[in-house]
């Protein structure tokens, strides 16, 4: 009950938080809409995104049934004795076992939601260029990685709930919060080019004006690279990656393929305004504060498990679907909340962006050009932004320069 009356409150907060900024909606944001979109236009990408809220819906649907049979039904147990049977009843093999058990069946369930999502939408609206044989590949590939990442994480997890039942939570909160920085700091150079191929920025003009806003900023610029984006899509973006040695600012070919010089220079000034505001490392310590909120919640869940007789101890490996549950909970009920601060983290790089450029002309065609190619839900309904919106919808962003 203490779990639940926490959940709901949170949700609330986020709610709170996250509608706070959100302006206004009805007849003065179409009006706002047709200076710079078609009718046609603001249809077409309603549409498109109307879809995509629908599908994390179904996802979202598919991923709490799946969670709750397991938990609520004997299925976890008999999943758990059949793991150990095949893992001679070796602890961490059975673990290992078993979580590997549940992400193969949630991505088997899941792949035809995610080829009809990725794929088959995508080219439906002319917006991916990839092959069906690409897809796969890529799939693949994030099913290894997650192989990879995911079991031994797991496996420490046990660990530390064999070593201290009552406060595992603790530790590995610090181990985990550890590898996020590690994987934050590593992702650039070892998954990243795994997906896709980077090269150093070659425009001369473009370069010129990097090192003019980043002198600027004060903040330098490490690397700035191409990546090749035109072979999956024809969306354009950017972002900023890594730190340290790892820090760098990606640029879509796409985006340098279709924006002129003084609006890729805007864009460029957005990801020096998350540099500027160390968004990064922030990012990083709310992280590590989540998961030491959510672990903690997590571990009274096990202890209920406990007490119902449904787990023999914290690190019973048939309660990891009930810890599966509690931290997919957690994270539904906080959307709201962690939209609201990436929202907030965006404001400021959009302010950044139209100081350090100096150009609002640029800043604005950029969102424009942007929400078109990416087909953007223009008036997105309130709900939407509130629950899936990490950045601002684009009128909020045209208003701020205006």
């Amino acid at each position: 009950m203490r779990i639940l009356s926490a959940a709901i409150g949170l949700f609330c907060l986020g709610l709170v938080l996250a509608g706070v900024s959100l302006g206004s909606t009805g007849a003065a944001i179409t009006e706002m809409a047709l200076r710079y979109f078609t009718p046609e236009e603001i249809a077409r990408g309603k549409s498109y995104m109307g879809g995509r809220y629908f599908l994390f819906g179904v996802r979202t649907a598919i991923t709490l049934a799946i969670l709750l049979i397991l938990t609520l039904t004997p299925a976890s147990r008999i999943l758990r004795e059949i793991c150990a049977a095949w893992a001679g009843h070796r602890p961490w093999l059975t673990v290992t076992l078993y979580a590997a058990c549940l992400l193969l069946l949630f991505r088997i369930v899941l792949l035809p939601l995610d080829l009809y999502g990725g794929f088959v939408r995508e080219h439906a609206f002319g917006l991916s260029t990839q092959t069906l044989d690409g897809w796969f590949k890529d799939w693949g590939k994030g099913l290894l990685l997650q192989i990879s990442l995911l079991l031994p994480a797991v496996n420490l997890l046990y660990v530390l709930m064999h070593w201290s039942p009552h406060r595992w939570f603790v530790p590995a909160t610090g181990v985990l919060g550890v590898m996020i920085v590690l994987l934050a700091f590593l992702a650039p150079v070892m998954i990243d080019p795994l997906f896709h191929a980077f090269t150093p920025l070659k425009d001369a003009d473009v370069k010129a004006r990097i090192l003019r806003l980043a002198e600027r900023a004060g903040i330098p610029v490490e690397q700035v690279l191409e990546m090749d984006a035109s072979r999956r899509t024809i969306k354009a973006n950017a972002y900023v990656t890594g730190f340290g040695r790892t820090k760098r600012i990606v640029l879509y070919d796409t985006l340098l393929e279709r924006a002129s010089p003084e609006e890729i220079e805007v864009v460029l000034a957005h990801e020096i305004g998350h540099r500027m505001h160390h968004h990064i490392w922030k990012g990083v310590g709310l992280s590590t504060l989540a998961l030491f909120l959510g672990f903690a919640i997590a571990a009274q869940a096990l202890w209920w498990g406990v007490t119902r007789s449904y787990l023999t101890h914290p690190a019973d490996p048939a309660g990891l679907s009930l810890l599966a549950l509690t931290l997919f909970v957690l994270s539904l009920v906080t959307l709201p909340m962690q939209n609201a601060i990436s929202r907030h983290f965006e404001r400021q790089a959009d302010l950044a962006a139209l100081e350090l450029s100096g150009n609002r002309g640029a800043y604005v065609k950029v969102e424009v050009d942007l929400a078109r190619s990416n087909l953007a839900d223009v008036t997105p309904p309130r709900w939407a932004v509130l629950l899936l919106y990490t950045h601002p919808p684009v009128l909020e962003r045209i208003a701020v320069a205006e």
